[in-house]
């Protein structure tokens, strides 16, 4: 302790912090001085809306001879979308009726599209445009479009990717 009362300045630094401890004064500054500890929280939240996935061009293949169907492949999807719904306009612009594929879905795959599909009942000029609406689980949607001729007119119900 001798060490100590040789230090300048010493003995009223511990006097003074003495009677703030006894007074209760700065006792909370007092104490965490002297355990020369301390505790700090942070909380931190993101919040934001994500783009949905992006819908890469589907690619249209002519499968069989009698080009009663095409089929239109995916992939590239970050998530695997819940839903992919289908309409169709000509070269007035206007869709028409629309329908669902039906699933599961991945993140590629390919479906079938056929030439006597409910959704070219309105299309009366060739090439169709056809409109690929992807959902997802959070309900974002994604579009992707694909051009298709067809044997408009001739009652025949034929398709063929453009």
């Amino acid at each position: 302790m001798d060490w100590f009362r040789s230090i300048p300045g010493s003995a009223p630094a511990v006097g003074a912090f003495v009677l703030t401890v006894l007074l209760g004064i700065g006792g909370a500054s007092a104490s965490a001085l002297w355990q020369q500890s301390a505790t700090a929280g942070m909380t931190v939240t993101a919040s934001g809306t994500w783009p949905p996935p992006v819908f890469p061009t589907p690619v249209c293949s002519n499968v069989d001879n009698a080009n009663k169907y095409v089929s239109l492949g995916y992939s590239g999807f970050s998530e695997a979308p819940t839903k992919l719904t289908l309409s169709a306009t000509g070269a007035n612009g206007v869709y028409g009726a629309s329908a669902d594929v039906a699933g599961p879905f991945s993140v590629s795959g390919s479906f079938s599209l056929f030439g006597n599909s409910g959704i070219f009942t309105q299309v009366t000029t060739t090439p169709a445009t056809v409109k690929i609406v992807a959902t997802f689980a959070g309900g974002m949607q994604s579009t992707a479009y694909v051009n298709v001729n067809l044997g408009v007119g001739t009652g025949s119900g034929k398709i063929y990717c453009a």
